[in-house]
Parts: structure tokens; C-alpha cells; sequence
């Protein structure tokens, strides 16, 4: 009986340490199916394979196992480009991180500070660079994502956008029938131990789910000819949530 026991503790500390799993399939049609590929960092995993009629079969797989980096903060990077000249955006990103003894935890509270300032603006004509982002406090996902890359950056984090398409319900802000969702913007962090990893400065924290489905390659225009269905959607991950300003963002957890 003690042997059972052990032996269901240790299995059961192993399914703790390994994590739970999301996964999804879609599939793509059109022209822009083209900008979908092989797309692998820590934590997630999208494979892409064509079907003989010309579509995309397209295999999601994510975990919310910890983020196993041990990167010391400061980084001691460069992050190339370097930001250009703004003591304002500088002093912020030193006060969210200072005393950060880690990346992981720097990068935590540069993301949870961004989104404790900035408010949700749909409004596509509000500029979304850093600067005015910054000033008006308001941005849709790509000034979210292209402050917090900035912000990183002047922390000496690498880290840059992505673009994709998350999956979501009808009735979200943008909703497209044809994707299934809305085209969004995030971001990935480098991390010197682990690689690149994703977050969300408007959602999450060194990780996503299996909603999100990241474009290969950059989409210099709109993508006007792609279809996206979700065929399937299963399992589920365990995130911390933390409530910062108007937003609720899922943190994955850190060994």
C-alpha cells in the first residue's frame, strides 16, 4: 500500500511539473494561407499540413508547464534596434523593474504595469506607436504590443510582435466571420535559457492559449483572402489571474 502511494505521489508531481495541455485544429483556405508555417517556442507548438484539396490543416499544442529560465535581470542584452531617446518611457520601465532579480520577473511586472495604465481603445484612426501610447494611455492590441516590446527593450529584454489571428466568439471587438475571430497583435520575449515565449499585453503573461494561431511571416497589408474554421478545441490550462487597471491578465507560472 505504501509503494502504491508513492508511486501515485510521484506521478502525480510529474503531471504538476509537466503541466496541462491545450490543443486545437483549424483549417485554412485562400491565398494568404501562405503566411501560416511551422511556428515552435517555449510552450507552444503550431504544425501546418496540406491537405490535398490545397488547404491547411493546422495542429495547435500549448502548455502551461512553468517557464523553466533562470536569466538573470539585469540581462546585460542589447536589444537591437536601439529605442530612440525618451527619459519618460525610460524611468517607467525602470521603476516597474527595479529590484527584478530575474527576466521572468522583470518581464512580469513591465507587462503588468503596461496594462495597469492603459486602457482598451478600439478606436483604429488613435495613432499606436509608443509615444502616443504612451501619452494618451490608450491602445488596441498593436499599440499594447508595440509599447510593451519598447518598454522591454529599454529594459534590455529582446522581444518583438507577431501577428496572427485569435480565435474568439462572435460579438468580440473587430469579429470576422471568415477567421473565426480577429486579426491581433502580440508579442514574444527572448529569453537567453529558453528562447522566445510568448505573451500578450493585453491578456497574459509568459504564455497564451491555443486560441491564438501566429502568422510565419509578416503581413505587409491586410490579409484579404484566407479562411480559418476551428474544427476542434480541447483541454484547458491552469494560469494564475492577476487583476491590473481595467484588464485581468493570465500569468503562467515560473519554476
Amino acid at each position: 500500500m505504501r509503494l502504491r502511494l508513492v508511486v501515485l505521489l510521484l506521478a502525480l508531481a510529474a503531471r504538476a511539473a509537466a503541466g496541462e495541455e491545450q490543443k486545437a485544429v483549424y483549417r485554412a483556405s485562400g491565398i494568404d494561407g501562405r503566411l501560416f508555417d511551422q511556428y515552435d517556442n517555449d510552450g507552444y507548438s503550431l504544425t501546418v499540413r496540406t491537405e490535398a484539396d490545397g488547404s491547411l490543416t493546422l495542429s495547435v499544442r500549448v502548455s502551461d508547464g512553468p517557464l523553466d529560465s533562470a536569466a538573470p535581470f539585469p540581462t546585460g542584452q542589447r536589444p537591437e534596434p536601439t529605442p530612440v531617446a525618451a527619459p519618460d518611457r525610460n524611468a517607467f520601465a525602470r521603476s516597474l523593474t527595479s529590484g527584478s532579480r530575474t527576466q521572468r520577473e522583470a518581464v512580469r511586472r513591465i507587462l503588468l504595469g503596461l496594462a495597469g495604465e492603459v486602457r482598451y481603445d478600439g478606436d483604429r484612426l488613435r495613432l499606436q506607436d509608443p509615444f502616443a501610447v504612451f501619452a494618451s494611455r490608450r491602445a488596441y492590441c498593436v499599440g499594447f504590443s508595440e509599447l510593451a516590446v519598447d518598454l522591454l527593450r529599454r529594459a534590455g529584454i529582446s522581444a518583438r510582435t507577431v501577428q496572427g489571428v485569435l480565435h474568439s466568439e462572435p460579438g468580440a471587438d473587430r469579429y470576422e466571420s471568415r477567421i473565426g475571430g480577429v486579426f491581433h497583435r502580440w508579442i514574444e520575449v527572448y529569453y537567453p535559457d529558453r528562447g522566445y515565449v510568448f505573451s500578450d499585453p493585453m491578456y497574459s503573461v509568459n504564455g497564451v492559449d491555443a486560441r491564438y494561431v501566429p502568422f510565419g511571416r509578416r503581413a505587409l497589408a491586410r490579409p484579404r483572402d484566407l479562411r480559418l474554421t476551428a474544427l476542434t478545441l480541447e483541454g484547458g490550462l491552469d494560469y494564475e489571474s492577476v487583476a491590473v487597471g481595467d484588464h485581468t491578465l493570465r500569468v503562467r507560472a515560473s519554476r
